[in-house]
C-alpha cells in the first residue's frame, strides 16, 4: 500500500493537539512520508482538517510554534496554498519562503524539508498522480512517464494560481463533514477533474507546449480507438482487434483517422509506440540498452526501427540514449 492511498483514506478527517509525533503520523497517511521535529523547547499546537475526493485530496492545517517538517513525496502532485504565515521551503536545490501571495508545487519523489517558525495556516491540495497521467495522455494522446517537471512556485496574487486555490477552496467546503458535496459523486468527481484539468492547463510543465498543440475533439471511435491503442502498445495488435474494441468497421475506422488524424490507424498506432520508445529513451536508468527498451515496446527489428526513428525524430534512438 502507498503512503497517501486514497482508498485507505476516510472521506472526511480533524484533528488536534500538541505531540508531533501524531501530526507526524497522520500527515502522512494523506500526503507523504512525514517527520515533524520541534525546534527549541516551547510546545506546538495543531489543529488539521482533511478531506477526500479519491483522485484529489483537500487539507488546511494550523500550526503554532517553530517546526521543521521534512518530507519524501510519495508520487502525488501537492500544492501548497498559505492562508496566513510561511515557512521558509527547500526542494533539492530550489529554496525559497512561501506566504500568502506564493505558493509551492511539489512534484512526487522529491525530497522536502519546510521551517515553520511562526502560526501559519496553509491549505494543501494532493492530486493522485495516476489520475493527473491519465488526463494528460488524454490530451497528448501519447503515453506520459517520468516527472512532469512543475514550475515549483505558485502564484496567488494573479493569473491562474488565484483560479485553483478559489476552486480548491470551493472543493474543500463542498467535502467538510456531512456537506451536500457528498451526496452527489457525480458531481464531485466533474469538480475534481476539472479542478486537475486547471492544473495542467494553467500551471508550467514538461508537456505544456505538446498540450498547446493538442486536436480539437475527434469522433468518439477514434477517441476511442486511440486509448485502446495506449492501453495495449506493447501488444501485437491488428487493426480488426481495434476496430473491434470500437465496435465499429475497419473501413470506418479506416476513414476517421484518414479524416481527423490525416493518417492511418496502424500508422498513428506506430507512431504512438515511437513516442514511447524515445519518451523511455530520454528517461533511462544506467545500464539499459536500446534493444531492451525497443523490446518492451513491440520493436524487434533493430534496423527498421533505426530508419523510422531516425526519420520521425531526426537521429537515431542509440543518439537519444547517449544524449541524457
Amino acid at each position: 500500500m502507498a503512503l497517501g492511498d486514497p482508498a485507505t483514506r476516510p472521506d472526511w478527517v480533524s484533528f488536534e493537539g500538541r505531540d508531533p509525533d501524531r501530526l507526524a503520523a497522520t500527515l502522512t497517511s494523506w500526503v507523504s512520508s512525514v517527520v515533524v521535529r520541534p525546534l527549541g523547547r516551547e510546545s506546538i499546537y495543531y489543529n488539521c482538517a482533511w478531506a477526500n475526493a479519491g483522485i484529489v485530496s483537500i487539507g488546511c492545517t494550523h500550526i503554532d510554534g517553530r517546526i521543521l517538517f521534512e518530507s519524501e513525496a510519495d508520487g502525488q502532485l501537492v500544492l501548497i496554498v498559505p492562508l496566513r504565515g510561511g515557512v521558509d521551503l527547500r526542494m533539492g536545490r530550489q529554496a525559497f519562503c512561501t506566504s500568502p501571495g506564493r505558493g509551492a508545487v511539489i512534484e512526487g519523489d522529491r525530497r522536502i524539508a519546510a521551517q515553520s517558525l511562526s502560526a501559519r495556516e496553509h491549505m494543501f491540495v494532493a492530486i493522485d498522480r495516476a489520475a493527473l497521467l491519465r488526463q494528460l495522455c488524454d490530451i497528448v494522446e501519447m503515453p506520459v512517464s517520468g516527472a512532469l517537471e512543475f514550475s515549483p512556485e505558485l502564484d496567488l496574487l494573479s493569473g491562474p494560481g488565484t483560479a485553483i486555490a478559489s476552486m480548491a477552496a470551493t472543493l474543500r467546503a463542498g467535502l467538510a463533514g456531512d456537506a451536500p458535496l457528498r451526496r452527489s459523486p457525480l458531481a464531485l468527481t466533474n469538480l475534481s477533474e476539472a479542478l486537475i484539468q486547471m492544473v495542467l492547463d494553467t500551471l508550467p510543465h514538461r508537456f505544456s507546449a505538446k498540450m498547446r498543440r493538442a486536436v480539437s475533439p475527434v469522433p468518439r471511435h477514434v477517441k476511442k480507438a486511440i486509448e485502446f491503442m495506449m492501453a495495449n502498445l506493447s501488444k501485437p495488435i491488428t487493426l480488426v482487434e481495434v476496430a473491434t474494441a470500437c465496435g465499429v468497421s475497419s473501413r470506418t475506422l479506416q476513414q476517421g483517422f484518414r479524416q481527423f488524424k490525416m493518417t492511418t490507424p496502424m500508422s498513428y498506432l506506430q507512431d504512438l509506440r515511437l513516442k514511447a520508445l524515445r519518451e523511455e529513451l530520454t528517461q533511462a536508468r544506467p545500464g539499459q540498452s536500446v534493444t531492451d527498451i525497443a523490446l518492451k515496446w513491440g520493436f524487434t527489428h533493430m534496423g527498421r526501427l533505426a530508419t523510422d526513428y531516425r526519420n520521425r525524430f531526426g537521429e537515431l534512438p542509440s543518439q537519444t540514449l547517449r544524449s541524457c
